[in-house]
This record gives structure tokens, C-alpha cells and sequence, in this order.
């Protein structure tokens, strides 16, 4: 069976075109184990600041392509400038050429971020498109946690300057969003994972098949496992986020203020992905009128997997704060490791977890239920440590290896019979 897939990494190769080693994520691991299949020869289409012949590499083929957008410096300005960054016309047709060449029996798209659905109207090879995220719902939730006011007036003066600011983040998400709803109405196959996708899929897709895909996370969060014994002194707890504003750092803030009023508890939050030059940390702390420096948090960057590994094992609680998620991989390795976690209840978290069973769900946004819950699980160490335990457990059946990558090539076995028998 030849699979052609269109991702928004190199996946595997990453380490071939020595870029940043982490980048590759889950889709990476399922890539390693999906190549090992007798059956399957995988080729990955994907786009490249440079122009790259294809290659192969540990058991795939890769097809980079050079964006429309990359080819001149004048043309990447422009972009930014005038949020013409999707050339699709120009670009589908790179897309198809690849197509042209691999011929596969299959397409799997991962992702309705980018333009690579646009070719389902140019082609008869089956299409069966994997949800990430929803850009739709992203828009909507973009100035949920700090109004479009609020995060213009108290943004860098830089990041008007170069165009990176929220008014031009937000309309190239709602650019985007428009697109993926047209790529949405055109799809025959889906693969999701939450009744939260099922749910506006059935919506915006529908006409479309939907198959459950669960992800296959990063080796090092099945290797190991949380065991603290004993709650630190100070406290730990621990988020991973990147920028968007919707992401949910000022309620990290707020929550952090909230708690600090309570002189008995003493904790420290760290906060992997953003660190203090970010303009998400700028606008939160000129918004609130807060020094983030004189407050118990540490803002670390981006980490490696195993550095994320080891923070969390050192760790006493896990939090996720966004405004809107579909499955975080976040919130599964913290699941995976067996760890106590609190989670907003948005998009489809609560497909991942049960509250007061696996962790704990909260109100997104509402800092003072994020407060109470965790100074609810502060003083019940024992059943947050039971929930984690019991949120390990789900975790590891839901991302089982063997598992997902069986259910992957059935479906891509019933797609492709049922393309044949309709003709």
C-alpha cells in the first residue's frame, strides 16, 4: 500500500535536514512505526524554506517544497506585510505534481492549518483528512482570555513594526479558517479523536466518513512513569504552552495571584514554551499591572523532550490552562507519566480525561475554580496521586502503539475498498 502524507513538519527528517530535533513530535512516532509495516511504503510531502531535491530517509520518502512565499526576501515581506501568504493556486499545483510522481493508492492529510486539502478537488486518489485543531473555533476563542483591546494597547511596539502583532495573527487564523471550512465541506474521510471534532465535523464536514485516530506520543513519556511520594516544598506545578492569546497565560497569572493571598501555600509554577521576552508575557503583565518577575513563576522556553520528561517528573501537578484544545499532547504525556492534572474544560478535553476520576476539569478562564482546585489537591495529595494513576492507565491504552497503527492501516484498507467498490 502507498501512502503519500502532507504534514506541517519534516516529521522523521528533521534530524537529516538538522533543524530543530523535537519538531517532528507525534507525528514522528507514528512515522517510526508505521515504516516498519510490511505493507506500507510511506512518502511525506511538506513545506521547506529552501529548495530541496527529494530524498529518502530511514525507510520513507520526503518531497519538500519550496512555499511560494519562501522564494524571495521581498516576496516573505510582502507576505507579512499584505497577508498574502497563501498563494494556493501556485501552490496546489506543487502539491499535485507530488501526487503526479507518487501516484499512491492513498492521501492522508494531517491538518486543516494549511492549503495541502485543496487538492482534493483535483484528484480521484482517496483523501482521508486528520483534525489537529480547528481554526474556526481558534477564532472565535482568540481574545477569549484577554480582550483584542487590551492585547493591541499593551503589545511590543515591535511587533506592530513587523507585523507580528495580535490584529494580523488574528486575521490570518480567520483567513486560514475560511479555507479550512471550504477544504471541510469538500471531505469524504475524517479522522478524529474527541466528540469535541466529531462534533463540529459532522458540521463542516458533512458528507464525510469519521474514523477514530488516536496519536502516538513521544518515546521517552512511555518509558517513564511519576512516583513522588511526598507533595514538594514548595509546591510544583508545571504548564506547557506556546504564544497564541488564547493559550491562557493570564489566568497562570491571575491563579498565581489569587493563591499568593493564601500564606500557607508555597509553590512554585513553571511554564515551559514562553519565556520573558515573548510579547504574550509583555502583554499579560502591562495588562494586569503585575511584575512577573516577583512572582513564584519561572518561564523556561522551549525544552526538549527529555528535558520536558524530567520536568515533570519533578513535578507535583500538571496544569492546562488554553481557552480551546481539541486532544493536547501535553495533557496526554502528562496522562502517560501518570501524573495529577487539572485541566480546562474546553474543546475536547473532556474526551481525554474524567473529571474527578482521571484529574480534575475546570472552567477555562476562571482562575479562581483553577485556584480552588488546586488547593483542593494540595490537601488531597493521596486521591490527586490516585486519579493520576488512574489517568495513566487510560493513557496507555489510548496510546497504544501497536493499537493505533493497526486501526490506521484498517482504515486506510476501508477507505481504499470502499473508493474501489463505488467506482
Amino acid at each position: 500500500m502507498k501512502i503519500l502524507w502532507f504534514t506541517n513538519t519534516p516529521c522523521g527528517a528533521t534530524e537529516k535536514l538538522k533543524t530543530n530535533l523535537h519538531a517532528g513530535g507525534w507525528l514522528k512516532s507514528l512515522e517510526d512505526k508505521l515504516v516498519e509495516q510490511k505493507d506500507i511504503e510511506l512518502n511525506i510531502c511538506f513545506y521547506w524554506n529552501k529548495e530541496l531535491a527529494p530524498f529518502q530517509f530511514n525507510k520513507a520518502t520526503y518531497y519538500p517544497i519550496l512555499r511560494t512565499s519562501s522564494e524571495t526576501k521581498i516576496g516573505r515581506y510582502t507576505n507579512r506585510v499584505f497577508k498574502t501568504m497563501y498563494n494556493d493556486k501556485k501552490e496546489t499545483l506543487k502539491l499535485l505534481k507530488v501526487v503526479e510522481i507518487v501516484n499512491p493508492d492513498l492521501i492522508h492529510i494531517h491538518g486543516t492549518e494549511d492549503n495541502f486539502g485543496l487538492i482534493q478537488s483535483y484528484t480521484k486518489i482517496p483523501v482521508v483528512i486528520s483534525i489537529q485543531g480547528i481554526l474556526s473555533s481558534c477564532s472565535e476563542k482568540f481574545f477569549s482570555g484577554i480582550p483584542f483591546a487590551s492585547a493591541y494597547y499593551y503589545e511590543k511596539l515591535t511587533s506592530k513594526l513587523f507585523f507580528r502583532s495580535v490584529l494580523f495573527m488574528h486575521n490570518d487564523i480567520d483567513k486560514r479558517a475560511k479555507r479550512e471550512r471550504l477544504i471541510l465541506s469538500k471531505a469524504n474521510n475524517i479522522i478524529g479523536r474527541t466528540e469535541w471534532d466529531k462534533r463540529i465535523t459532522r458540521l463542516l464536514a458533512p458528507r464525510s466518513e469519521y474514523y477514530i485516530g488516536n496519536e502516538i506520543l513521544r518515546s521517552s513519556f512511555y518509558e517513564k512513569q511519576w512516583n513522588k511520594e511526598k507533595l514538594g516544598n514548595p509546591v510544583q506545578i508545571v504548564t506547557i504552552m506556546n504564544e497564541s492569546l488564547y493559550k491562557g497565560f493570564e489566568t497562570i497569572v491571575k491563579t498565581i495571584l489569587i493563591l499568593s493571598e493564601n500564606k500557607s501555600i508555597d509553590f512554585n509554577w513553571t511554564v515551559v514554551g514562553i519565556n520573558n521576552s515573548s510579547n504574550l508575557v509583555t502583554v499579560v503583565k502591562r495588562m494586569l499591572g503585575v511584575n512577573i518577575n516577583s512572582l513564584p513563576i519561572k518561564l523556561i522556553g522551549n525544552k526538549s523532550e527529555t528535558e520536558i520528561v524530567d520536568i515533570l517528573l519533578n513535578s507535583d501537578f500538571y496544569c492546562q490552562v488554553s481557552h480551546i484544545e481539541n486532544s493536547p499532547n501535553s495533557l496526554c504525556e502528562a496522562m502517560l507519566l501518570g501524573m495529577p492534572i487539572i485541566a480546562s474544560y474546553a474543546g475536547g478535553t473532556c474526551s481525554m480525561l474524567e473529571n474527578n476520576k482521571e484529574g480534575i476539569l475546570v472552567q477555562n478562564g476562571d482562575s479562581y475554580s483553577l485556584a480552588g482546585a488546586i488547593l483542593e489537591s494540595i490537601n488531597n495529595y493521596d486521591k490527586a496521586k490516585l486519579n493520576g494513576s488512574y489517568a495513566r492507565d487510560r493513557a496507555i491504552k489510548r496510546h497504544n502503539k501497536d493499537i493505533i497503527v493497526d486501526s490506521l492501516v484498517s482504515t486506510y484498507n476501508h477507505i481504499i475498498n470502499r473508493q474501489f467498490i463505488e467506482g
